[in-house]
């Protein structure tokens, strides 16, 4: 067991000579303590790698300030990241973490990994447990935790304010995200297997995750969702496609997305393939960058269940299945086959505040079970999404188990067909 104030991490030092004393303590591996109580500022990136576990004790308190070397970096993220090497075995006790006016700014197309904008970043990572984290003064860019590319992770007992993200999930498979407190003016959990470009790392299938014991805190103002589930479908590289910024391909053996300037809304023809291994190459005047080393076609979730939450915020929507279609991003290219959105569980939700619509779906789902709700005056809204032509809809079978629902509670277009299955 190391202690890291014996290596100079103290909270009289400055940032940038605490940064490197906890960085000298945690390249040692093994279980790696801070005990001393007090304000620690940091201003460099700690890289965290196998096998460790960092323990603040009681009274510790992080405050970032400004990398000295002008571009800030994520606060902890785990070593393998920028390698695109997976990590195991990573554990972080205790982190109590004051984002001091510091963000990320190494996330866009200059950045190291585009899509990494997190204070915690763990990206390339199995059995990744975070115990006991608060986050506090999240600016508009920096989600609180991000995680990709992972399998099997634990993230409990959060608190979590600011106006970003609370926790954002891109591809993996297996998580727990429990005891949890949220009062962000965006999504306080966003499981987005499709996001921008500039907003994830990777696309892919996040399956196989639990949500519970989870509060949307109560706030004056807010957007976004307590729970956003994004999916998203593509196809192959064809010459003279037209792209925007966001849009995926498949093309030799990889699967690439394009990075430009969204604002423009404009349209690109793309005559040559990307074709590059890693990182991010132009062709025809568009920036390609490499997301997936595989050549998939489609994104999503399935086999969620969300369980004893309690919704006190007033949101027009609690929990969205979404596709997106603007400038950003297309969720799919026109043409392409969504996959439904499948196995989503809702599990004694609370509704302490006025929530117009607890569940809202655009995207293709299918399979949904209902236990212990009480609707009250929210809905289930199962539409269709702007510029929709040509996405299949399929029925969606909702199984229900002590579920109160009333005359208005179920809103459906007719492309988008809804059978219930009442078990109580």
């Amino acid at each position: 067991m190391i202690n890291a104030n014996e290596y100079g991490f103290l909270p009289e030092n400055n940032p940038y000579k605490n940064s490197e004393a906890l960085q000298m303590a945690v390249d040692n591996g093994g279980t790696v303590q801070v005990t001393a109580p007090g304000v620690y500022k940091i201003s460099e990136q700690i890289e965290i790698g196998d096998n460790t576990k960092l323990v603040f004790c009681e009274g510790v308190t992080l405050q970032r300030e400004a990398s000295i070397s002008g571009v800030n970096g994520n606060a902890f993220i785990n070593k393998g990241a920028l390698k695109g090497e997976y990590n195991s075995n990573i554990e972080i006790v205790g982190l109590h973490l004051e984002c001091n006016g510091i963000e990320s700014n190494d996330f866009g197309i200059n950045s190291r990994i585009v899509g990494l904008r997190a204070q915690v970043a763990m990206i390339y990572v199995e059995n990744l447990r975070i115990d006991g984290f608060e986050c506090h003064g999240l600016l508009e860019k920096d989600y609180a935790i991000q995680v990709s590319a992972f399998k099997n992770i634990i993230l409990n007992d959060l608190f979590i304010t600011g106006n970003k993200d609370g926790v954002h999930l891109g591809w993996g498979d297996g998580f727990v995200i429990s005891n949890g407190r949220f009062r962000t003016f965006d999504d306080p959990i966003a499981l987005n297997a499709f996001d921008y470009a500039t907003s994830n790392t990777h696309i892919g299938w996040i399956e196989n995750g639990i949500i519970e014991n989870c509060v949307d805190l109560d706030d004056e103002s807010t957007t976004g969702f307590f729970c956003r589930i994004l999916g998203g479908a593509w196809c192959r590289w064809q010459k003279g496609m037209q792209v925007q910024h966001s849009d995926t391909v498949a093309v030799n053996g990889r699967t690439y997305r394009v990075l430009m300037n969204p604002k423009d809304g404009k349209l690109y023809t793309s005559n040559t393939p990307p074709c590059h291994e890693k990182g991010i190459a132009e062709y025809d005047g568009i920036n390609w960058v490499v997301v997936r080393n595989t050549e998939e076609f489609d994104c999503g979730c399935r086999n969620i269940t969300i369980r004893n939450c309690s919704l006190q915020k007033k949101r027009d929507i609690g929990i969205a299945i979404s596709l997106n279609y603007d400038t950003y991003a297309r969720s799919y290219y026109p043409g392409c086959v969504c996959v439904p959105q499948s196995e989503i569980t809702l599990e004694n939700i609370v509704l302490e505040n006025d929530v117009d619509t607890l569940l809202h779906s655009n995207y293709p789902t299918e399979n949904i079970t209902l236990k212990n709700i009480d609707f009250k005056s929210s809905k289930l809204c199962f539409d269709i999404a702007p510029k929709a032509d040509g996405i299949i809809y399929p029925e969606v079978e909702i199984n229900t188990k002590n579920v109160v629902l009333y005359e208005s509670t179920v809103q459906t277009n007719p492309k988008h067909p809804v059978k219930l299955l009442f078990r109580n």
